[in-house]
């Protein structure tokens, strides 16, 4: 990631958060950002093009985060999906991270119907892996969907696996 885009990627939201902390000193990162803060900065302090473009979705992804949280807690996995979906809008247009092969995979989660609540980019972006929130029992039918369709419109084949969420990192006693 060092030598790609990523690190201009860094450039471009420090950009983005030094017209925003003009504008409002009390920001100092985008996470200090609301989605109002950068609307009035592309009205009245210049952020246009892709710094609008990179400081809205990290902007957004954020409060995307913070919505998935709550609606993962009280199981509502309609809402998760919406957000994961939105998520990934996000990382293609707005902060330009995902690619083609990526795009088709999500797309074809998206679009397989019953079972599917969501999918999207994971990981750093340029490539990589997908995660899709599915119903157990549609896996893997979803897999087996996935696995041709992607080969017949890329010609590549892909591997899919199915995993489950873990209560995620924590403290141990050693």
């Amino acid at each position: 990631l060092g030598d790609g885009e990523y690190p201009v990627r860094v450039r471009q939201c420090k950009e983005a958060t030094d017209i925003l902390t003009e504008m409002n000193p009390s920001i100092q990162s985008l996470r200090d950002a609301t989605m109002k803060d950068v609307e009035a900065a592309a009205k009245s302090a210049g952020l246009e093009g892709v710094l609008l473009q990179r400081a809205r979705h990290v902007v957004s992804e954020n409060e995307r985060t913070v919505k998935t949280a709550d609606a993962l807690e009280k199981g509502d996995w309609e809402t998760v999906g919406k957000l994961m979906n939105a998520s990934h809008t996000s990382m293609r247009d707005d902060y330009e991270v995902s690619c083609e092969e990526i795009d088709v995979l999500v797309n074809l989660a998206q679009t397989f119907g019953d079972g599917v609540y969501g999918s999207r980019l994971t990981g750093g972006g340029f490539g990589g892996c997908t995660v899709t929130l599915v119903k157990k029992d549609s896996a893997q039918q979803l897999i087996e969907y996935l696995k041709t369709q992607y080969e017949a419109k890329t010609g590549t084949k892909c591997v899919c696996f199915e995993t489950a969420a873990a209560s995620g990192a924590k403290a141990i006693d050693l």
